[in-house]
């Protein structure tokens, strides 16, 4: 579980600074800044130079990162960039330890969600601010959110990649209907259009969408738009919404169902998960949009190609405050403070992040990219379908506030998707399951 992974990392990297912190006369990342005024022109000197880097990822996104490297490396014929990459599970686990320890690879990638337990805990990383690196590529609201490596002002990580929700519409579909997406929408746009779609032919729904896709995007997003932040406070740890607010999310949950704007319970359930690409009704063309990610657009688009598809603005409610809909990071990379050769790391993470040929390499093997520059490139390129590049717009426009750690734990979710799926089999009154869901949610915080 999140939480708990969250808690082990923390205890874990404050046990060995403890340990390895003794006797020390000064930080990793001030010694870190005299090695860069020291070799601030090595990476096109004669100095041999070695660097790590390490990162998870499949096969596709290995392949492209070492032929970064070695792109960078061909150009700077003193500079070795050792790669030291593998799957996630464990990952963070060896990096907590590596990073207290001072064997951390020189260029890290993090999980955004789990860097600001290395960022409370120590001085891990450097300042890429005052490193050199172009960052005018990157638009200043994105990178400059915590979650994409901003803190109290130093740019101690950079986003490798965005990432958020969407609505996928077959637009075919949505035209024989008279649907409109384009326009500025709210949750009971969605009903209405429900409506019509039934009306038109009972065999269609509006939403491919199953319980994890209805807690994710629905209930999370709503609820913070109704209560005007996430739904729980992260510094103090207390829940923000109270059990009637709940209940009324819950409400526009029975409504979907009872409406028949999605699919039945029991018809969704034999595509739970990650798995709404595999639904016949989506293949066959029977549902006018589906609830994606940035990241599953094209993969829902593959299993179903006989259509033409556009992206949908996100419903608002009407008056909220907090968009709720967030755009934000799969990864960051940042540079350890114990770097050597913190200039000559700054200057490939340049060359990673700002580079044509690079960024044409990389495509979208972290996720749409995180600058414009890189996603025109990736368009021209065909490795940025129309569909990704315009979520991902919709998305980063949109603005929201991620959600809160304790909210997005595994814990939290498992009450979510219980409540979602006892309300679409109608095995519980909305009241009774709000009010049970409220209890147990409420008791993960403080």
């Amino acid at each position: 579980m999140k939480k708990k992974v969250l808690a082990s990392l923390m205890a874990a990297v404050m046990t060995a600074s403890l340990l390895t912190g003794c006797g020390a006369e000064s930080s990793p990342a001030e010694e870190s800044k005299e090695a860069a005024a020291a070799n601030s022109d090595a990476a096109g000197g004669d100095e041999e130079i070695t660097l790590r880097m390490s990162w998870w990822g499949g096969d596709e996104r290995n392949e492209a990162t070492v032929k970064v490297i070695e792109q960078f490396e061909a150009l700077h014929p003193n500079v070795t960039i050792e790669p030291e990459y593998g799957g996630n599970d464990g990952y963070h686990d060896k990096l907590a330890t590596q990073l207290a320890s001072g064997t951390a690879a020189d260029i890290v990638q993090v999980d955004p969600e789990i860097f600001p337990t290395y960022v409370v805990t120590g001085d891990y990383f450097l300042d890429y601010k005052e490193l050199g690196i172009d960052m005018s590529n990157f638009e200043e609201a994105y990178i400059s959110l915590s979650i994409n490596g901003r803190y109290d002002g130093k740019q101690l990580g950079l986003p490798t990649g965005i990432s958020g929700a969407g609505i996928l519409v077959n637009q075919d579909l949505a035209d024989k209907i008279g649907l409109d997406f384009t326009k500025k929408m709210d949750w009971d746009d969605l009903l209405e259009m429900g409506k019509k779609v039934r009306e038109y032919d009972d065999s269609l729904y509006l939403l491919c969408a199953n319980k994890e896709y209805i807690v994710n995007l629905v209930v999370f997003n709503y609820a913070k738009q109704l209560i005007g932040t996430t739904l729980f406070n992260p510094e103090t740890q207390k829940i923000n919404m109270t059990q009637e607010q709940l209940q009324e999310v819950f409400t526009y949950v029975q409504k979907l169902y009872d409406e028949e704007v999605v699919a039945p319970a029991s018809y969704q359930a034999a595509y739970s998960g990650d798995n709404l690409q595999s639904d016949a009704n989506w293949m066959n063309g029977k549902y006018v949009a589906a609830l994606t990610y940035i990241s599953t657009i094209d993969v829902m688009v593959a299993a179903n190609p006989n259509a033409n598809y556009s992206m949908s603005q996100l419903p608002i409610l009407e008056g909220a405050t907090e968009a709720g809909w967030a755009s934000n990071t799969p990864q960051v990379f940042a540079i350890t403070s114990t770097c050597k050769y913190p200039e000559v790391a700054a200057e490939f993470m340049d060359y990673f992040f700002n580079n044509d040929a690079a960024l044409e390499t990389l495509g979208a093997t972290r996720s749409v990219p995180p600058t414009e520059k890189a996603r025109e490139i990736c368009t021209k390129t065909g490795a940025l379908s129309a569909e990704a590049m315009e979520g991902a717009n919709i998305a980063a426009a949109a603005g929201g506030t991620p959600n809160d750690k304790i909210s997005s734990s595994q814990e939290s979710k498992t009450i979510l998707f219980d409540s979602v799926e006892t309300i679409g089999y109608g095995a519980g009154t909305v009241e009774d399951v709000a009010a049970e869901a409220y209890t147990l949610i409420s008791a993960l915080g403080k």
